[in-house]
């Protein structure tokens, strides 16, 4: 969480820049939904975005700026970007005009008061192979030996690896298909993944029923079949740079 809309959007640009080297990605998509747009730095970012041709060209994607406070937009961003479409709505329960092919969540997903409805919910308004892009700060963290936890106002839940591979998949996101980035001292998760089915009942849907379904990975398996749960220690994933990366810290 951060104090400064542009500290906020200087930390978006690490996985923005990196999704900007995807040039058949991008080109897939139309729709982009900002969920808790704040300040509108990046949905300007993506109002924006042009491709790498030579000469370049405007994407010119439809990005809807969703945020409970919509005057917290610069009007010039507004002004500047008409294919930006301001929201005025909470994310849990925003009704969009049309499906997004992708749905952007950066720094606003910890504020959710009922964060597995507000994922199916996302999922509803989302396409078939559309991609949740979700930031979500760490509030427990283990550094210099010490097991340090923070509660900031309007946070609820806290969220790890593991329970938020179980909550995305439960709720349709392939997290067997899927980026993950996690780092020692980092105090972040960032998780790019794709929807593939409907959401299941949260209530009665275990580890293993997502695994049959083939929706966690291989090292989520294999923790899975050894231990009866899935364990952060055993994960391995990868990132967007496609680097292999262990999970033990």
């Amino acid at each position: 969480m951060f104090k400064n809309p542009e500290e906020s959007h200087q930390h978006s640009r690490d996985v923005l820049d990196m999704l900007y080297q995807y040039d058949s990605f991008l080109d897939s998509l139309k729709v982009i939904a900002d969920m808790g747009c704040g300040s509108g730095l990046d949905a300007e970012w993506w109002a924006k975005l042009m491709t790498r041709d030579d000469p370049p060209l405007p994407h010119n994607y439809r990005v809807y700026a969703i945020d409970k406070d919509i005057s917290k937009i610069d009007p010039t961003i507004l002004k500047a970007n008409p294919n930006i479409i301001p929201l005025q709505e909470n994310y849990n329960s925003v009704h969009l005009p049309i499906k997004a092919d992708l749905v952007w969540s950066h720094d606003s997903f910890q504020f959710s008061t009922n964060p597995l409805g507000t994922l199916s919910h996302w999922n509803q308004y989302m396409n078939t192979n559309g991609m949740l892009v979700l930031n979500v700060p760490l509030h427990t963290t283990y550094s210099y030996d010490r097991l340090q936890t923070r509660s900031f106002s309007g946070c609820y839940y806290t969220y790890n690896i593991c329970n938020l591979i179980y909550m995305l998949a439960v709720n349709g996101f392939d997290c067997s298909d899927c980026y993950i980035y996690m780092a020692p001292n980092y105090g972040w998760i960032h998780f790019c993944v794709y929807k593939n089915y409907e959401p299941f009942d949260s209530e009665n849907t275990t580890w293993f029923d997502l695994a049959e379904k083939g929706l966690i990975s291989n090292s989520a398996m294999d923790s899975l079949n050894k231990w009866g749960h899935v364990r952060q220690e055993d994960l391995i994933f990868t990132w967007l740079d496609k680097d292999w990366r262990f999970a033990k810290n």
